[in-house]
């Protein structure tokens, strides 16, 4: 890690006492690039976060404009949370009212039961998760509350939208009378086999958590805390925001929490993933990882650790793809393999690398024949990239 990637992660911790970059920080006479800082701010989508980070360290002295800058993020982050709540109520509200089992992901109830200031936490949508077999009715609430559908950017028959949902987890909308985005979720996590414990369960214990004027329905801590983490790990930790959750998280289970996060690791094979956070989050971030945890730790995940420090602070893969991205699809193909093994999992991670929705607007299989999608992906993604570097030498 470079001395700015070593800022960034003091300013996020919670604790920066206890952050191992701490004295190295503080003693270091170099001169900080103060822009390529700021390019990883907003990488990370931290800025709120290293705004607050700033006011416990006066001796370092950012850019007046960088400061200004971190000031607006976090003005936006709490008109947009107080936004958010706002909807995930009504939209709770709505479900609720139509018999709709629901609960919120991440956003709002991580911001609220976890940081010193929901502000602090950056927010570009509304995650919602409701059953399968209500999704249809789910998207008419959806409909009626003004939103359209964003993603897929495609027009989906009957056959390609069942395939599209066997490969993905949520449909994104949008609203666009204020801008509002909405990530409606059918899975919490594209793999099926990830954690399937959790897809089956959740609906059985839905704790309603009082969030301003609204009763928003959120997983049990522990379930939730298990989702930061495979969420994040499934992601390779390409941005410090979800770490950052981990680490805020961690501080805020109880000691039964944090042993029935432990249990639900253990009965979902989650065992990798759950030691790989905790690990990260502790090397990183300096967290205190609670006694429950122990068993966990015990896992080797210095490989994976390996393979997510190199996708967390390396550039991001260009949009679109290009060829020269193919180092990153190298590690990001071998880490999704070593998360987890057993029950389908790797081979439903490598149709998942490999078979990219969107094509479905291009060869439109069915859900049964998804392994041609994974075959035609990558050529059709060599020919995209191909095109493009051959006209950009024309």
């Amino acid at each position: 890690m470079n001395i700015e990637q070593k800022l960034l992660a003091l300013l996020i911790a919670e604790s920066p006492d206890a952050s191992p970059f701490l004295p190295e920080i503080m003693s270091s006479t170099e001169d900080f690039d103060w822009e390529r800082f700021e390019a990883l701010v907003d990488r990370h989508r931290v800025g709120a976060l290293v705004h607050a980070g700033f006011q416990q360290f006066p001796a370092i002295t950012p850019p007046v404009a960088l400061l200004k800058s971190l000031t607006r993020k976090t003005n936006e982050n709490a008109e947009y949370y107080m936004r958010a709540v706002r909807l995930t109520g009504e939209l709770a509200d709505a479900f609720a009212a139509r018999g709709i089992a629901c609960a919120c992901l991440k956003g709002i109830g991580v911001a609220n039961q976890y940081y010193s200031a929901p502000s602090q936490r950056e927010m570009i949508d509304v995650d919602l998760i409701v059953t399968p077999e209500r999704y249809a009715d789910a998207e008419e609430i959806v409909s009626a509350h003004g939103f359209e559908l964003f993603y897929p950017d495609f027009d989906l028959n009957e056959r390609s939208r069942e395939a599209f949902m066997a490969l993905h987890n949520a449909f994104t909308y949008i609203r666009k009378s204020d801008g509002m985005q909405l990530d409606l979720h059918w899975r919490m996590i594209p793999n099926p086999a990830m954690q399937p414990a959790i897809d089956q369960s959740w609906t059985q214990a839905i704790p309603r958590t009082k969030i301003g004027a609204k009763n928003i329905p959120m997983l049990s801590p522990s379930m939730h805390f298990v989702y930061i983490c495979t969420h994040g790990a499934k992601s390779g930790w390409v941005r410090l925001k979800w770490l950052a959750d981990v680490d805020r998280a961690v501080r805020g289970l109880s000691h039964d929490e944090a042993a029935a996060a432990a249990k639900i690791f253990v009965a979902d094979d989650l065992q990798r993933i759950g030691a790989v956070s905790l690990a990260l989050s502790q090397r990183i971030l300096g967290t205190a990882i609670p006694t429950a945890f122990a068993g966990l730790l015990k896992q080797d995940v210095r490989r994976l650790i390996d393979l997510e420090l190199g996708m967390m602070f390396a550039d991001m893969p260009s949009r679109p793809h290009r060829l020269q991205d193919w180092a990153h699809y190298r590690d990001r193909f071998h880490h999704s393999v070593l998360l987890k093994s057993g029950g389908g999992y790797r081979r439903h991670a490598l149709l998942r690398e490999l078979a990219r929705p969107r094509d479905l607007a291009t060869v439109p299989v069915k859900s049964g024949e998804l392994w041609s999608l994974g075959a035609l992906s990558p050529m059709l993604g060599i020919g995209r990239a191909l095109k493009r570097l051959l006209g950009s030498k024309s």
